[in-house]
């Protein structure tokens, strides 16, 4: 672990007498990317000592970190469930002891220990009544020590992977039932839980300093494992797995590029730590978006800054490119009381039970406390900017300069249909200040301001609504066998042919394709096998872009089956029917009997009568629509009649079935045959 990030939002001194060019920046609240969530905090290790302050004292403290008026405003807290070391073993030292968290089960013979790490539930429990909405989540540095292969819950040996191979069952059990206790005992539902933490690093080795585990392998099972274990505890899906807070973001890029489909079934979140991997920001959050997965800045810290710009500019720089180029829903901060005073937001003195603030106090301040959980991040296009719109309408804007001189930045707000006519600004100032400005008036839907060097400037306009979402253009692609690209939207193959759907845009958004006998499928290319009649329909595939527009695309797939004709569809075409026991008797008489393997259908004048209702535009000579589906509502045939037909059935004398007649989009006969 390592220290975390935080939303800026805040404000700039001005410059007299400075001369300086004016950057133009458009802001488009039709270009739409991600939810925030909050901003938060670890637990670890901070609370292992703060937790054992007096209630009175710790209250306070509670509030400069949950108030979002006078303090931090934080709502996300990670909880770490300990490994609890070996007894003996005395080196978790890091965090002025606070690393030693004590684990729920001592042994792996003896019962849980629920009076364990009563310090670290105080601070839990106290804001899980102070902060508005709190989300909580829990992680693991680290399996207990009798699951590990060292015997030591700081690494293995030389830094290997450090979780017995037999005991992945084991500590996802552990862990699911650590949070079925806080949620039926204490109160308290992890909305995610983490198995891992930097598990690629390499740097977990026994006898360290802190809790850690290398986990470089078999990622996908050990999500699998706990996702299956939550699920039989009645946990999945309000609980659900996260991963893998990987130190490096290009790491956490290539483990969730390998994870099974199933073990993505049981994720929600893509947690990763920002310490390094910057130029993968992007990559993940196209990664993620297209999987429909969030992503959380779940830790950061100066742990590879690098030149001399002042280490709270520094961090303010990596808030703002971890909210602006990799859309993370939540940043949360390592510990925001960190002894080490490059990584700390929050100074705390655990002897006396006091506290004061630190410099990056007033800069995460300054984003936190404009940018609030509900606010969604639109377009401005300047890199050294941030734009939100909160739940109450009102549109946040943030300018960093890190330089050493002023910047004047003009925005332009004309893609607004309403905007409010002043801005209030708050500015941040090194060493440590955090101050209200004047109001700065909206002149001609644009707003100037000058942010001063090495600043930030926040400012907050009311009453911003409006914006158009464009919405990308869909190139329909198919190819059968292997043969070559055909822009189409119209496929026809031969039954047992292979078929490829892959439009464009190809990447940077999110494809879901619909279809026939509840077909679902989440990616860009379909891919079909041994195409066989039933798989006939219309395939509606959704495109959403990465500022959150949607486009549509239908593509007509045809089994050329002379046995089973195709038959226009309804749209949409499930393919399935919830059946009913009543028999809808509609216009028209009916009757459908059978006669050996045959059915005998003579609808006689029932399209017609449907059709002239006036409910309809159907021809009055349209032909009805026959399906047939088994007790569970999968589609066995489908046929299209007029008048009189004779259906042959004789492949399905041992199976119930369910006879439906349509005209026009409405049921006119319904009967199930044993």
């Amino acid at each position: 672990m390592k220290s975390k990030l935080f939303f800026v939002v805040t404000a700039a001194a001005l410059a007299c007498g400075a001369t300086y060019a004016q950057t133009k920046v458009v802001v488009d609240p039709g270009k739409k990317y991600q939810l925030f969530e909050g901003w938060g905090t670890s637990l670890c290790w901070w609370a292992e000592l703060a937790g054992g302050w007096d209630k009175a004292n710790y209250t306070k403290l509670l509030g400069a970190v949950a108030d979002p008026d006078t303090g931090l405003g934080y709502n996300i807290f990670r909880y770490n469930i300990g490994g609890g070391d070996q007894p003996g073993h005395n080196h978790l030292t890091k965090g002025d002891g606070g690393a030693a968290v004590p684990g729920y089960k001592p042994t792996e013979k003896g019962d849980y220990d629920w009076t364990a790490d009563p310090n670290q539930r105080n601070i839990a429990f106290a804001l899980a009544k102070m902060a508005k909405d709190p989300i909580f989540e829990a992680f693991s540095n680290s399996p207990p020590w009798w699951m590990t292969n060292s015997g030591c819950v700081s690494g293995g040996v030389n830094g290997a992977d450090n979780l017995k191979s037999d005991y992945f069952d084991d500590f996802a059990d552990y862990l699911s039932e650590v949070a079925k206790h806080f949620k039926e005992e204490w109160g308290i539902t992890f909305r995610t839980i983490e198995p891992f933490n930097e598990p690629s690093a390499g740097w977990w080795k026994a006898n360290g300093d802190q809790e850690g585990c290398g986990f470089k392998n078999k990622q996908s099972e050990m999500i699998v494992e706990l996702g299956k274990a939550l699920k039989a505890k009645g946990l999945f899906p309000a609980t659900s797995v996260s991963a893998a807070d990987e130190s490096n973001i290009g790491d956490a890029l290539a483990r969730f590029n390998s994870y099974s489909a199933e073990a993505r079934s049981y994720m929600f979140q893509v947690n990763t730590h920002s310490y390094s991997g910057y130029d993968s920001r992007a990559k993940l959050y196209n990664a993620a978006f297209a999987a429909d997965k969030r992503v959380w800045q779940s830790e950061s810290g100066p742990l590879h800054r690098s030149g001399s710009l002042d280490i709270t500019l520094w961090m303010a720089d990596v808030i703002l490119h971890d909210l602006r180029d990799m859309h993370a829903s939540a940043w949360v901060d390592w510990q925001l009381s960190d002894p080490a005073e490059n990584w700390r937001t929050i100074i705390a003195d655990h002897k006396k039970q006091t506290f004061s603030y630190a410099p990056r106090f007033y800069m995460h301040a300054a984003f936190s406390r404009a940018i609030r959980p509900g606010s969604r991040f639109i377009d401005s296009d300047n890199s050294n900017t941030l734009a939100a719109i909160r739940e109450d309408s009102s549109l946040v804007l943030v300018v960093l300069n890190t330089g050493s001189s002023d910047a004047k930045y003009t925005f332009d707000l004309s893609k607004f249909t309403t905007i409010g006519k002043k801005a209030k600004v708050h500015r941040f100032t090194l060493p440590a200040a955090l101050k209200a400005d004047s109001d700065i008036d909206v002149t001609n839907n644009a707003i100037t301001v000058t942010a001063g060097a090495q600043s930030i400037v926040t400012m907050v306009i009311e009453n911003a609504t409006g914006g158009v979402c464009e919405a990308s253009s869909i190139i329909p692609y198919a190819k059968i066998h292997d043969g070559g690209w055909n822009e189409t939207t119209e496929v026809k193959v031969n039954p047992g042919d292979s078929l490829v759907i892959g439009p464009h845009p190809y990447d940077g958004g999110r494809w879901t394709w619909k279809g026939p006998n509840d077909f679902y499928y989440l990616g860009r290319e379909v891919r079909f096998k041994n195409m066989q009649w039933q798989s006939s329909g219309i395939y509606t595939g959704t495109y959403v872009n990465p500022y959150g527009c949607e486009s549509t695309v239908d593509i007509k797939v045809i089994v050329d089956d002379p046995e089973h004709p195709y038959v226009e569809p309804e749209k949409p075409d499930s393919g399935k029917v919830s059946i009913s026991p009543r028999v809808a008797q509609g216009a028209g008489k009916i009757s459908v009997t059978r006669s050996g393997g045959d059915l005998l259908v003579n609808a006689g004048n029932a399209a017609r009568n449907v059709a002239q209702s006036g409910k309809s535009s159907l021809p009055g000579n349209a032909p009805l629509q026959l399906t047939i589906h088994d007790l569970q509502g999968v589609l066995l045939m489908r046929r299209s009649i007029d008048g009189s037909a004779v259906v042959p059935v004789a492949h399905l004398a041992k199976t119930p079935y369910v006879v439906r007649i349509k005209s026009a989009g409405k049921t006119v006969y319904q009967k199930k045959f044993k």
